[in-house]
C-alpha cells in the first residue's frame, strides 16, 4: 500500500513539473510554437503552431508586428529579445514567448565586406564636410572593436591618428582642440596604412600620460600588436577598408567606447576627420560594447 501511494506522489509531481514549464496560455486545439535561427542580425523563425490561421509576431524591439507564419527580421543592435507569436482560429487564441540572443555579425578582417551588409553607419560626415572620411561602421565583438571606413576617391589612410576614449570620461586622457564638446583619449593610434600589404601597415598605440589633459603619450604597443587592417577596395565609388582593435589592449572596459579618426596625406597635413572636426559641436563618436 506504502509503494502505490508513492508511486502517484511522484505522478503529481511529474505533472506539477511539466505545466510549470509551458509558455503557452490555453489549453485548447490552438496551440502557439516557434523556433529561430539566428545570422548576425537576420533571424528567420519557423512556425510550429498547431491548429492556426492567423499570426501576430512582437519581434520585441519595438518594430512593427509581422502577420506572415514564418518570417525573417533584421534586428539593429545585439542582446536579448523576448519575441512573442499569438496565432489564432476561429476565435481561439494562444500565445508562446521565448527569448532571442542576438550576437550580431561574425566580422573578419579580411577584405570581405558582405559582413557589414546589415550593421548601421554609427556616423556619416554631411556632404564633404568631413574631407576624404565619409562614413563607418562599428561593431564591438568579444575580442575586437570593428570598424568598417568609407572614403573618397582620395581616401588613402596614408597617415592616420585614431583617438580612443576608453572610460567613457571625456574630462580625463587627452582634450583635443580638434573636438571641443567632447574628447578626452585615453589611447592614440598614429601610423601608416600601407594599401599594398596591409599586415605591414606600421604605427605605434599609445597610452595619455599628459598633466591636466594636455599632449603627452607612453608608446604601450605597435600596429602590428595591437590592429589587423584588411585591404582597401572600390564600393560603389567609395574607397573602403576593414580594421580592428584587441580589446584587451585597451584595458577594462564599460558600456562604450569613444573615438575620432583624423587622416592626413603624407606631409602630415589633415585631409580628413571624423566625426567632423574644428566646429563648436565636435565630439568623439561610439561603439557600444
Amino acid at each position: 500500500m506504502k509503494k502505490y501511494i508513492l508511486i502517484l506522489a511522484g505522478i503529481s509531481i511529474s505533472l506539477l513539473t511539466l505545466v510549470s514549464c509551458k509558455k503557452e496560455n490555453n489549453s485548447n486545439n490552438t496551440k502557439a510554437v516557434f523556433s529561430y535561427v539566428a545570422d548576425g542580425f537576420v533571424v528567420n523563425f519557423t512556425d510550429f503552431s498547431q491548429n492556426a490561421a492567423e499570426y501576430t509576431w512582437d519581434f520585441g524591439d519595438q518594430s512593427t508586428p509581422s502577420n506572415k507564419s514564418n518570417p525573417t527580421h533584421i534586428y539593429s543592435k545585439k542582446g536579448d529579445y523576448l519575441v512573442s507569436l499569438m496565432v489564432s482560429k476561429d476565435g481561439q487564441t494562444s500565445t508562446f514567448q521565448d527569448s532571442v540572443y542576438v550576437l550580431g555579425p561574425n566580422v573578419k578582417i579580411d577584405g570581405d565586406f558582405t559582413d557589414w551588409e546589415h550593421v548601421g553607419y554609427s556616423y556619416e560626415n554631411a556632404g564633404t564636410s568631413g574631407g576624404t572620411i565619409l562614413a563607418v561602421k562599428t561593431f564591438a565583438s568579444a575580442g575586437s572593436l570593428n570598424f568598417y571606413l568609407e572614403g573618397t576617391e582620395e581616401f588613402s589612410l596614408a597617415v592616420l591618428d585614431l583617438y580612443l576614449d576608453s572610460d567613457n570620461n571625456p574630462e580625463t586622457g587627452f582634450k583635443t582642440w580638434m573636438y571641443p564638446a567632447a574628447s578626452g583619449a585615453d589611447f592614440l593610434l598614429e601610423g601608416n596604412y600601407d594599401q599594398a600589404t596591409p599586415a605591414a601597415s606600421a604605427g605605434s598605440m599609445f597610452k595619455h600620460t599628459g598633466a591636466d589633459n594636455g599632449w603627452g603619450w607612453t608608446e604601450v604597443g605597435t600596429f602590428g600588436d595591437v590592429i589587423n587592417f584588411s585591404a582597401m577596395k572600390t564600393v560603389e565609388g567609395r574607397n573602403a577598408v576593414e580594421f580592428s582593435i584587441r580589446r584587451e589592449a585597451l584595458g577594462s572596459l564599460k558600456n562604450q567606447v569613444n573615438f575620432a579618426l583624423v587622416e592626413m596625406n603624407s606631409g602630415w597635413s589633415e585631409v580628413g576627420a571624423l566625426p567632423v572636426s574644428k566646429e563648436p559641436t565636435s565630439a568623439f563618436a561610439k561603439i557600444d560594447l
